[in-house]
């Protein structure tokens, strides 16, 4: 099996159950959609599974193991590197362990695949038209989310591209 058939079947039973705010099966309604949208299998990994620590109470060694057990057997698995790149991103993107939003969004500075897989969270929950009918609290956060985007899009190209001047 490859990673990221792991990754998406292990979000799909770890989330079981679980709705979007527009009611819909949480990993049909979301988690599919940024899963799908990442670049390389490391994005698309991290994209099934970025809500796993925030709304199950799996910790991060065991996500790791678990997705570990899955590709038991399989020839070509991650380097050691890799599935830290992976464990640290899945730990940034867990907002309950941030102070306030400002910091959690500051926390991705520099890491790549956190950035990348935020960005493409951000961007599919800014799709306010998966919500029937929005409330006011819906735009609210629509609007923080398009802020938090932008300052993620500037992060990127830093990390992206460090030399440049882009501010």
């Amino acid at each position: 099996m490859h990673i990221v058939c792991a990754a998406a079947c292990l979000a799909k039973e770890l989330h079981k159950g679980q709705v979007d705010k527009a009611g819909k099966d949480y990993f049909e309604g979301h988690l599919l959609t940024v899963g799908c949208n990442g670049r390389d299998w490391k994005e698309q990994v991290v994209g099934f599974l970025h809500d796993v620590l925030e709304d199950t109470d799996y910790t991060s060694d065991e996500i790791m193991l678990a997705l570990s057990r899955i590709l038991l057997g399989w020839d070509v698995l991650p380097t050691e590197s890799e599935w830290v790149e992976i464990k640290e991103a899945l730990e940034l993107l867990n907002s309950h362990t941030a102070p306030n939003r400002e910091a959690y969004i500051e926390r991705f500075r520099g890491h790549r695949l956190a950035i990348s897989v935020k960005l493409n969270d951000l961007r599919h929950n800014m799709d306010i038209s998966r919500i029937p009918h929005p409330s006011e609290e819906d735009l609210k956060r629509v609007k923080r989310y398009g802020g938090e985007y932008e300052s993620l899009q500037k992060m990127l190209a830093k990390t992206v591209f460090p030399n440049s001047s882009n501010k």
